[in-house]
């Protein structure tokens, strides 16, 4: 009985562990995201509008190379995240971002005031 017991408290614990990092893996972002500090406060003509002072932030989470376009500047970055607003001094205006990655190209367009 106790050897039974044992057994079964051994499976349990590696099912466990497998399913635990199973799930963190998968639960990871894998794809490049852009993120804003600060959430829009108005959409016009189907863009968000941020306000001015509103940190952007690109996250590469498998640190691949990746071609940022932001209007007519490109930048080359490979690191797992970068703040844009510092890069490329945004001032009042309305922007497009194309992240382009090797495997798709996310097109954003964005308006600060």
């Amino acid at each position: 009985m106790i050897k039974f017991i044992s057994i079964l408290i051994s499976v349990v614990s590696v099912n466990f562990y497998v399913s635990y990092n199973t799930t963190k893996a998968e639960s990871q972002p894998q794809e490049v995201d852009i993120e804003f500090s600060d959430k829009a406060v108005a959409i016009e003509s189907g863009q968000p509008v941020f306000t001015k002072g509103t940190k952007i932030w690109i996250s590469n989470p498998q640190k691949e190379a990746i071609k940022l376009y932001l209007n007519e500047e490109e930048k080359e970055i490979n690191s797992e995240k970068v703040e844009l607003s510092e890069i490329a001094k945004l001032n009042e205006g309305t922007y497009t971002l194309v992240v382009n990655t090797t495997k798709e190209e996310k097109i954003f367009g964005f308006t600060i005031q």
